[in-house]
Parts: C-alpha cells; sequence; structure tokens
C-alpha cells in the first residue's frame, strides 16, 4: 500500500510538473532555450507513455526521496495555485453528510440507516481509498450498525 501511495504521488509530481511546464510555455521562460522546452516536453510525453508499465514496488526507494517528492509536489501545489478547470472533489465526509441530510426525509430510521450503510458501502468499492478513508468509512458503517440494532 505505501508503494501505491508513492507511485500516486509520484504521479502527481509528473502532473505539476507538467502543468508548470506547460504554464511557463504560454508565459514564456526567458532563461530556458526553446529546444530544452521542447526536450523536456518530449520527456513528459514519455513519461505518460510508460508510467503505467513501472513497477515502482521493484525500485527501492528510501524514506528521504519520498518525503522529497512529497515535499515537491507540496511546493508545485502551493505555486501553482489551483486548477482552474478541475472542480474541487466532494469528500468522503461531504458526501455522507450530504446522503444523510437527503435522508432526512424518510420516516424509517432503519430504512434511513441502510440507505447510508448502502452509501458507504459503495464508496467502499473505490479502489484508490487511501488506508485513513476506508478506517473512517468502517468506523461510520459500524456507528450506524450499532443505531440500525437499537431502532
Amino acid at each position: 500500500m505505501e508503494d501505491e501511495n508513492f507511485r500516486k504521488e509520484l504521479e502527481e509530481l509528473f502532473r505539476l510538473f507538467k502543468r508548470l511546464i506547460e504554464k511557463e510555455s504560454v508565459e514564456g521562460m526567458s532563461d530556458m532555450d526553446p529546444q530544452q522546452m521542447e526536450q523536456l516536453k518530449a520527456f513528459m510525453a514519455q513519461f505518460e507513455d510508460v508510467k503505467d508499465k513501472l513497477q515502482i514496488e521493484m525500485i527501492p526507494v528510501d524514506p528521504f526521496s519520498k518525503m522529497m517528492v512529497s515535499s515537491l509536489v507540496q511546493q508545485l501545489r502551493e505555486q501553482l495555485g489551483p486548477e482552474d478547470d478541475v472542480a474541487p472533489q466532494e469528500t468522503i465526509d461531504d458526501l455522507l453528510n450530504r446522503r444523510e441530510t437527503e435522508l432526512q426525509a424518510l420516516s424509517d430510521a432503519s430504512q434511513r440507516y441502510q440507505s447510508l450503510i448502502e452509501t458507504i458501502d459503495e464508496q467502499l468499492k473505490n479502489p484508490e481509498l487511501s488506508d485513513a478513508e476506508i478506517d473512517m468509512l468502517l468506523d461510520k458503517r459500524s456507528q450506524i450498525s450499532a443505531k440500525m440494532t437499537k431502532v
């Protein structure tokens, strides 16, 4: 799981770096030769082609390097600011709170709890969830199940 998180962070680093290059191409980089810029763009395109074939778990990466990648991702996010074309994703908490609000109209508490559990089960099928998100969903599911036994 740690390797998968590192892989996602590495992909995020390249995605942000690509965004930086595109932004700088539009604004113009006075320090960089246009030929160098084209080579950098070609490299980024090649990464897109091979990223799914990379097996990060086969390459030993020390914790310091992982920390550096994480730090670079954070710095690039701060430097680039929010993405204009991407709507903010709804967090799992937001989704569950919205679903609870929608289900308030149901007078049958048992049915309301069952619908919430179904929503949680659907979210648990998402392979991109972090361990913390899975734990939070399972805790919430357990709480709702306990409430159902009291009804």
